[in-house]
């Protein structure tokens, strides 16, 4: 962003900006209002601020030049660094109809997206813009909205057709391999989406816009390029695992750093996937990292789920009791907690947001049950950057009363009053945006819980029927069948970084996710 001293500077690069400025916006008689023309004069003076008051007061004018005019003002906020400010006018140049005006703001439409995110925008896009309205990389942006606006209805064929056409030189590129890998994923074609995925983690850098390396938004970038590559490593893995070639999704999954975000997430996954290969000691292994003091804070009622389903696969039957006990114990109330919370706050999505918003403040190892839960998507990606531009906000309103000061504009009246009102438009969207989020995840995770109930009950249903069988076969002194004698655990392969633990006096970190466990199998005995 712009401040005080590079805006006072600013007219220095007049001889650059000024062939930009009269390139979209011709200067001369085809111009009614004093106001516009002097908003581009000034402009092209490298005036950003100053130009933006002069069309912004064309634009109260009405008429037919109210789209030009919002047109301006847009372009000069987002060359001063008010992205957000910016933001609101260059919806209102979407909405005027006015197709010149339109084409003269969309080239800012990737560098708008990368600050608001793709869910304000994709809307207006979709309705208010055609594909010939976009230069090639812009166009990037809006094919990207309607690909993910595909998948959204379900329709994966219309969404590969937009996706397949968005550029690599677009920042948006590696997100839209995840997106297509997603959607070839759901068809079925599972190696086509293993080699977008792969691609997604070759290309995740080029999230990374920001040149400045000291600046918080590079920072940001270059966590959210790391982010991606891992979720897409994940994503193979989950592939992999569809399409049931295991050792392949096993290798995938641990190239994803142990500190990464997703990485406390994908432990479960590899537990299934060990499961799936019938190598129950390691699936216990990846279970009980969870029980380390650095993963306290990992909220997942499906571990003691898979828990209770693998001492079972091993007739290890006072085991499953016990995971199905702590299940019970642990979950039953946090269910009730989360289905009040929402319900009683039903289409009031503002308390959501401070839900999250309070989970992203407090330790990660909280006494609140729905904190802890909040924090399996609060802390993504996703939410952060909401939280972030949230508190971008402030900065912005600071600099626009210090724009006013240096030009002498009233700060309670014209332009610079206006955009107070614009920056409260942008943190009830913020706000209305995140909420919906975490509602939306609050009621998934809600569903997964008491789908997870019902699987207890089931396995809990068939140990019962196993034991009944055990102990009428002992008093009958029958053997056991024949499939059931073959019942137990594959030893799993030895890996050069991986030990068989005891668990007494260990150090958590030292081999967190490297456990295996010891115990034979009791089917058949």
């Amino acid at each position: 962003m712009m401040n005080v001293r590079q805006f006072a500077q600013s007219g220095k690069t007049a001889a650059v900006t000024v062939l930009f400025f009269l390139g979209a916006f011709p200067l001369g008689a085809s111009a009614s209002s004093q106001s516009l023309n002097d908003a581009r004069r000034l402009y092209n003076l490298g005036q950003y601020f100053t130009s933006a008051r002069y069309a912004y007061a064309a634009s109260q004018e009405g008429g037919a030049e109210k789209g030009e005019a919002n047109a301006v003002v847009t372009l000069a906020l987002a060359r001063a660094g008010l992205w957000n400010s910016a933001t609101y006018f260059f919806i209102q140049t979407l909405q005027s109809g006015d197709r010149n005006s339109i084409r003269r703001v969309l080239p800012q439409t990737e560098a708008i997206l990368s600050r608001v995110g793709p869910d304000l925008l994709r809307d207006y896009l979709i309705r208010h813009t055609k594909y010939d309205d976009y230069d090639l990389l812009n166009r990037s942006a809006y094919l990207f909205s309607l690909g993910k606006a595909a998948i959204l209805k379900d329709d994966m064929n219309r969404a590969l057709e937009y996706l397949n056409q968005v550029k690599s030189e677009s920042r948006l590129y590696p997100f839209s391999l995840e997106l297509r890998g997603t959607a070839l994923t759901i068809q079925g074609r599972l190696d086509e989406a293993v080699d977008d995925f792969r691609d997604c983690q070759k290309y995740a850098p080029l999230v990374v816009t920001e040149t400045d390396g000291n600046s918080p938004r590079y920072r940001s970038q270059a966590n959210e390029a790391k982010d991606l590559a891992a979720r897409c490593s994940a994503d193979e893995g989950r592939a992999w695992y569809q399409g049931e070639k295991f050792e392949e999704a096993e290798r995938a999954y641990d190239r994803i750093p142990k500190a990464s975000r997703v990485w406390p997430e994908i432990l479960f996954e590899q537990a299934w996937n060990a499961f799936a290969k019938r190598e129950f000691n390691r699936t216990l292994g990846k279970l009980v990292t969870y029980k380390a003091p650095a993963l306290d804070f990992v909220f997942n009622t499906e571990v003691e789920v898979l828990r209770a389903q693998t001492y079972l696969s091993l007739c290890l039957y006072d085991d499953t009791q016990k995971a199905i006990d702590d299940f019970t114990q642990r979950y039953t109330e946090i269910g009730r907690e989360v289905k009040h919370f929402v319900e009683g706050n039903g289409s009031n999505l503002e308390p959501f947001y401070q839900l999250g918003m309070r989970t992203l403040k407090d330790p990660r190892e909280t006494k609140d049950p729905i904190g802890r839960l909040a924090n399996r998507f609060v802390r993504g990606p996703y939410f952060v950057d909401l939280a972030a531009q949230d508190a971008s906000l402030e900065k912005e309103r600071s600099v626009i009363s210090s724009f006013a000061r240096m030009t002498g504009a009233n700060s309670n009246s014209g332009l610079s009053a206006f955009l107070t009102e614009v920056l409260k438009w942008r943190r009830k969207s913020i706000h209305q945006l995140g909420g919906a989020y975490v509602k939306n995840s609050l009621i998934d995770h809600h569903s997964v819980l008491v789908a997870d109930f019902e699987k207890i009950s089931f396995i809990r249903l068939e140990m019962l029927g196993r034991a009944k069988d055990k102990l009428i076969r002992k008093v009958n002194k029958t053997p056991a069948e024949e499939t059931e004698r073959q019942r137990g655990v594959v030893k799993p392969n030895r890996k050069d970084n991986q030990m068989f633990w005891t668990f007494n006096g260990e150090f958590w970190n030292d081999e967190l996710g490297d456990y295996i466990f010891g115990l034979e199998s009791e089917c058949g005995k």
